[in-house]
Parts: structure tokens; C-alpha cells; sequence
């Protein structure tokens, strides 16, 4: 014990740049201790706690059990591997040992965190196991760490196609911070992931309130957030090496706070879409900000395709082609984007004036959206196709197109009569 707690206090005394004769006073002497970095002697309780005072830690460190020091330092290690995680190159297995560490020493704030970044980064069936056990650890937590779990679960809910059950888990951890613990990370994730759920039921006007809240709370984009991050740690490195333990845990708490605003950068570009798509009605200058923004954030068919049909509207018809021409490329044939693709390509042959393509554009988005039950690119294409054949005084044909649509879309059959 005598050599390992020697071993410690050398060490901690070169981190500090004391000398043997700077460490011992006013107390003690140079020799005592060396005799007790060699080993050759135990330091009395005394001499530990005059020793800990000097080198701004305590006593526990000393010892070798764990102590603030080691508590900052496992939170630094968890952010180094998050932040691993979101430069694409994490190891789940370190991150999980971490966690294992700190539930094996009782730490379960960072077990939870561990857990929680482990479960934004899995894809399959172990991920609803991870978020359980991240809820597990942070049961007991204040709020703003208990809720940022209830956050992650609302989001595996959104991705098993459980909407509802995620919208209600949302807004009630909402209400609570609201009311009681207004932490602002945890208030855009929880505005965030709202959004982005209303979005995938159809509640625009709502997604775009959440969105709207979310976006006002975020601190900036990737590279505002990636430099703050760096400096946020170094800082705490700083802190730590100084003694200055409770600097350093309120360095590290900022530090874990922007990983985790940068870990919401896809729901995130989901908020600017949801944005973009209330603003199409009175400022589409305004939307095509928010889905270029969106689309460079994250990949999404969905942005890309709305951001091709703002810019037709606008005029910039070599831009939509060009992004119609990249969604082309990328849109698998049995995907559900491929109907409004398709009646994407016939708007932009149209607003080019070139009729015949036009018309085969939305001839085959009918049969495309048909296919792929997509109701609304189905009633759309039927309306501009009948339109364009009216248009040119086809009027039978434009009847004729108006009754298989309705045929299409579930109506009786009498309506051919």
C-alpha cells in the first residue's frame, strides 16, 4: 500500500511541478517525502491530508479509491469516445466498458450517459436494451439527465412506428422541464424530437411550432459546435491538471452538453424541413434557406425533392432539374419517393413549356403513385395531367383521366356512368 500511495503522490507532485522540499512545507522534510514515494515508509492520516491539501486533491485520490478527480476524468474519457461516435469512427465496445466501469463504481450518471450514446449510435434489437439500461441508471437523476433517456425512448418509439405513444412521452416530459427544470439541451432535444414526430404524422403546423422553438435553442451547426467542443474540453483538461476539480466539473458538464447538441444534428435538419414547409406559403426564399440547410446537415430524399420543387417555383428550373437529376440517381424504384419524383419531373417539363414530356411525366407518376399507394402524388398527378389536357381542349380525354383516378383512388365503380 506504502508503494502504491508513494507511487500516486510522485506522480501527482510532477504533474504539479513541486519539489520533494515544496510539497513537505511547512510540516515535514524532503527525506520524509522521498520515504514515502520510494515506499520505505506509510504516511500517517496527518501527512495524507497535508499532502492532499498541497496538491489540490483528496485524500481518496491519494489512496488509490475513487474521488472527484476520478469521477471528471471517467467523464472525459465517455466524452472522448462520443465524440468518436459522431466523427464516425466510435467503438461501441470501449464505450460500453465505460459504462461498465462506472456502474461497477457506483457512478450511474455516467453509466446513463454511456448507455445513451451507445443507443444513439446502434441500429437492430440491442438498441431499446441499451436506452432501458440508460434509464435504469438515470432513474434517480435530477430531470434534466432522467429526461434526456425519456427523449432517447420516445425516439426508438418514432422509429418502431409507435408515434403517438412517443408524442405523448414528449410532451409530458416537456410540461415537467417547463415547469420545473428549464434545462436548455434538454429542452431542444425534447422541442426536437417533437417536431420531428409530428412531421411523421402529417401535423405540420405543430412540427413546425416544435421546430421553430428547437432551432431558436440551438447553439449553431457543425463546425460552430465541433470548436466549442474542443475548446470546452481542453478547458476541462486544464482545470483537472490544475487541481481545480469543481472548475472542472462544470467545464465537463458544458463539454457533455454539446456532444449532445451535436448528436441531434439529423433531427435537427428534420426541425429545418418541417420549418421550410410552413414557410412555403408566404416566403419561399425563406424555405429554400431552411432546405438547403437541412439537406447539407443530413441526406434525405424527402429535402432533396422539396428543394427541387421550391426552386421550380422560384424560377431556378436548371437547379431543380439538377437535384431531380441527383434524386433520380439515388431514388430506389420501389421507394416511396419515387411517385413524387416522378411528378416532380413532369411540374419541371411543364414549367419548361415542353407539353409532350409533361404529360408522359404525369401519366407515369399516376401509374407510379397507384402502385405505391402514395394518395396524395396520386390526386396531384390527376389533377395537373387532366389540367394539361384541358388545357389543350382534350376534354374527353381529360373526363376519361378523371374517372380512372377516381377508380384509382377507391371510388365505386358507377362512377364510370
Amino acid at each position: 500500500m506504502g508503494e502504491e500511495v508513494g507511487g500516486r503522490l510522485r506522480r501527482l507532485r510532477a504533474d504539479r511541478g513541486f519539489t520533494q522540499r515544496e510539497l513537505a512545507e511547512p510540516h515535514y522534510t524532503a527525506a520524509y517525502v522521498s520515504s514515502v514515494e520510494t515506499g520505505a515508509r506509510t504516511p500517517s492520516g496527518d501527512a495524507l491530508r497535508h499532502f492532499a491539501a498541497r496538491l489540490g486533491v483528496d485524500t481518496g485520490e491519494l489512496l488509490g479509491v475513487t474521488s472527484p478527480r476520478d469521477d471528471v476524468r471517467l467523464d472525459l474519457d465517455i466524452a472522448a469516445a462520443a465524440a468518436d461516435f459522431l466523427a464516425g469512427n466510435g467503438s461501441a465496445p470501449k464505450m460500453r466498458r465505460l459504462a461498465r466501469l462506472a456502474e461497477k463504481i457506483g457512478r450511474d450518471r455516467q453509466a446513463g450517459l454511456a448507455w445513451l450514446w451507445l443507443a444513439r449510435f446502434t441500429e437492430g434489437d440491442t438498441r431499446p436494451r441499451q436506452v432501458a439500461a440508460a434509464e435504469a441508471a438515470l432513474g434517480g437523476d435530477i430531470p434534466p439527465y432522467r429526461e434526456l433517456a425519456v427523449a432517447l425512448r420516445a425516439n426508438v418509439l418514432i422509429g418502431r412506428g409507435e408515434p403517438h405513444h412517443a408524442m405523448h412521452l414528449l410532451r409530458t416530459a416537456l410540461d415537467a422541464s417547463l415547469g420545473r427544470h428549464p434545462h436548455p439541451v434538454l429542452l431542444l432535444t425534447l422541442h426536437a424530437y417533437l417536431a420531428d414526430g409530428q412531421l411523421r404524422l402529417g401535423e405540420t403546423v405543430q412540427a413546425a411550432y416544435h421546430a421553430g422553438e428547437a432551432l431558436r435553442l440551438a447553439r449553431g451547426g457543425e463546425e460552430i459546435l465541433s470548436e466549442l467542443t474542443e475548446n470546452q474540453r481542453r478547458l476541462a483538461e486544464a482545470y483537472l491538471g490544475e487541481g481545480r476539480i469543481a472548475d472542472a466539473v462544470a467545464a465537463v458538464s458544458i463539454l457533455h452538453d454539446l456532444l449532445h447538441e451535436r448528436a441531434l444534428r439529423p433531427v435537427l435538419a428534420r426541425c429545418l424541413f418541417a420549418r421550410a414547409l410552413a414557410r412555403r406559403t408566404d416566403d419561399l426564399e425563406g424555405a429554400l434557406a431552411d432546405l438547403r440547410a437541412s439537406r447539407s446537415a443530413a441526406a434525405d430524399h424527402a429535402v432533396t425533392l422539396e428543394l427541387a420543387d421550391v426552386c421550380r417555383e422560384l424560377g431556378r428550373l436548371d437547379d431543380a432539374a439538377a437535384l431531380l437529376a441527383e434524386a433520380a440517381e439515388a431514388i430506389p424504384a420501389d421507394s416511396p419517393h419515387s411517385a413524387s419524383l416522378t411528378f416532380q419531373q413532369g411540374s419541371l417539363a411543364l414549367a419548361r413549356g415542353d407539353l409532350e414530356s409533361a404529360e408522359a411525366g404525369f401519366a407515369h407518376a399516376i401509374d407510379v403513385a397507384a402502385l405505391r399507394d402514395a394518395r396524395g402524388v396520386l390526386a396531384a398527378s390527376i389533377d395537373k395531367a387532366g389540367e394539361l389536357l384541358r388545357d389543350q381542349g382534350r376534354s374527353e380525354e381529360a373526363a376519361d383521366l378523371l374517372r380512372r383516378g377516381l377508380l384509382l383512388l377507391g371510388a365505386e365503380e358507377d362512377v364510370q356512368k
